[in-house]
């Protein structure tokens, strides 16, 4: 093999590795994309059973700020870690929620 073939191959697989290699380590601790799963969302994220909408979700958000209502929030299944949700933030600290013919309603304790 050329010598100027074999250094253009081994710097670019360098390359690749070390973009594989930051892409892992961002989407574990910083960004990660989900697909709206389902049409709870609807109709501003559409969701259904062969794809829907993708959202990219900031781990640390909440780090630097407190969440609002309405905020689309990712959170793993109590029951089964492995499965993500993707719902609304509806209930704030201190509320109480009463869902009546459809309409959610909100009360302070």
């Amino acid at each position: 093999m050329n010598r100027g073939l074999s250094i253009f191959v081994r710097d670019n697989l360098e390359a690749f590795a070390v973009a594989i290699a930051l892409a892992l380590v961002v989407r574990h601790y910083s960004l990660e994309a989900f697909r709206i799963p389902s049409k709870s969302m609807m109709p501003t994220l559409i969701g259904s059973e062969r794809g829907g909408d993708r959202i990219l979700v900031d781990k640390y958000r909440w780090l630097f700020g407190d969440p609002h209502r309405w905020e689309p929030v990712v959170f793993q299944y109590p029951l089964n870690r492995s499965k993500n949700f993707i719902k609304r933030l509806v209930g704030m600290p201190g509320e109480r929620l009463r869902i009546d013919d459809g309409d959610i309603w909100t009360s302070r304790d």
